[in-house]
């Protein structure tokens, strides 16, 4: 619930941080980004900032200028390492990069124990963890439209009912809408399924012959034979992969309680979204108030760099995947004559989120599609020429005005990371895949900053060439 003159709800600390982090948001919020003119004031002073470093300890480090030239987080750092007996007699190159591998290692060892442990506790809890995982990613996406519509005098709680009212709706409705047109097409790609298998041998060699003539190269896929084989073929594979699905089907009705507690669980979304989004501040605040103060500034200052590049690329990607979804599903359904086309748009579009992912699976969909009931023909071409405009768009309008090209959050990062947190984590993995290619990257910038004011890093400066000038 927001405090008084405190847009963000987030009263003042007695570091002097957080209430410097509420205005920081509130102008983000109406300037759409952090603002990096923020009132000199908000800094903390060397009172709040709690005790500075031992005296001697300084002055015997100030004579090294390797020292002297770091920024003073850096300096604290640096003091930490040479206070270990160890390192302290190493040079300072050599010293980083012990502790760089050190660090290495125990990120390693940290991955590993969280991965043993959480796949323990997912076991157990995993679909209740998954429902709060997901009410909080939802509460976090939704906490700048509730903010601005406490910025217009509406009461918080208010502003979340009638937000969370209007997206269930709409979904619901969506639903409604949907599932008819999916059921109806999904019938008739069954009842005209035996035709398309037909064809489709014959739509093969057909291709088989196209090829060898407009390459002048006699073409030979072996495919002579294959209209009367395939039919059987594939009735024969998709019969023995029913199988595993009956099993599995009859497991899932068996498991009457099961499906009743998934669905409980699930139903409380919308409850459990509602109390992340009313307590969102109070939950931030606490969260850095547990941050020892001389660290705090440095904390917060992260967290509005990773919030800036996280939040603008997860809110803005969702946007595009959405507009993307209906220009996907009316170029299909109103250009082209395949089946499910709006069915393949919409999935298309919504699979955008993870950048080129769901084009990627449309074009295959698609085009299969064409060809399972045209052959080889110019409602192919149709196809492509969808996804074609399609990415005209997102590409020249959507992404650069919606997204922005700021953002530093690369598509293949953003793929690496959710593929490798779904190999190691799973759901869970996925959904906090993005938050932590965000952190990893603030963190590595903040380190590459001390390395580039760093003496040993600058000795030299004035003679050494350009990366163009050799380039």
């Amino acid at each position: 619930m927001a405090t008084a003159g405190r847009p963000g709800g987030w009263p003042a600390s007695d570091c002097g941080v957080l209430a410097a982090m509420s205005d920081e948001q509130a102008e983000a919020g109406e300037s759409g980004g952090v603002d990096e003119s923020a009132d000199a004031s908000a800094q903390p002073t060397a009172a709040e900032q709690g005790p500075g470093p031992d005296p001697s300890v300084a002055d015997s480090e100030t004579a090294d200028p390797e020292v002297a030239a770091l920024k003073p987080q850096a300096q604290a750092a640096l003091r930490m390492l040479r206070s270990v007996p160890l390192l302290g007699a190493l040079p300072t190159w050599a010293a980083v990069l012990a502790v760089l591998g050190l660090a290495s290692l125990a990120l390693i060892l940290v991955v590993l124990v969280l991965k043993t442990g959480l796949l323990v506790i997912y076991q157990g809890l995993g679909g209740l963890l998954s429902v709060l995982l997901v009410s909080l990613v939802l509460a976090y996406l939704l906490d700048p439209l509730i903010d601005r519509f406490e910025r217009g005098g509406w009461s918080r709680s208010v502003a979340i009912g009638v937000s969370l009212g209007l997206f269930v709706a709409a979904g619901s409705v969506a639903t409604l809408l949907t599932i008819p047109y999916v059921v109806t097409e999904v019938s008739d790609l069954g009842d005209n399924m035996d035709g398309y298998l037909k064809a489709t041998g014959e739509n093969l060699v057909v291709l088989e012959r196209w090829l060898s003539e407009q390459t002048g190269v006699a073409v030979d896929l072996r495919l002579a034979g294959l209209s009367e084989r395939l039919p059987g073929l594939l009735q024969r594979l998709n019969l023995d992969g029913l199988d595993p699905i009956r099993v599995l089907a009859g497991k899932l009705v068996g498991s009457t309680f099961g499906l009743l507690g998934t669905v409980l669980q699930w139903s409380l979304l919308p409850l459990f979204t509602f109390f992340f989004l009313r307590d969102f501040d109070a939950i931030k605040r606490g969260l850095f108030e547990l941050v020892p103060c001389r660290w705090r500034r440095d904390t917060v200052d992260h967290y509005l760099e990773i919030d800036e590049r996280m939040g603008r690329f997860v809110r803005g990607q969702l946007m595009v995947s959405a507009i993307l979804a209906v220009i996907y599903s009316l170029g299909l359904g109103l250009f082209t004559d395949i089946d499910l086309a709006v069915l393949v748009g919409v999935l298309a579009g919504l699979l955008f989120v993870v950048p080129y992912f769901g084009t990627f699976l449309g074009i295959i969909a698609g085009s299969v599609l064409a060809f399972l009931k045209f052959g080889v023909d110019a409602e192919i071409l149709k196809v492509w020429a969808v996804f074609a405009v399609g990415q005209g768009i997102e590409g020249a309008l959507l992404t650069p005005k919606i997204v922005g090209d700021s953002v530093g959050l690369h598509p293949v990062v953003v793929v690496l990371a959710l593929v490798a947190g779904g190999n190691l984590f799973g759901f869970l993995g996925i959904l906090l895949a993005v938050p932590i290619a965000a952190a990893v990257q603030v963190l590595l910038a903040t380190v590459l900053g001390w390395y580039r004011d760093s003496q040993w890093f600058r000795e030299g400066e004035g003679d050494a060439p350009l990366a163009d000038e050799i380039l």
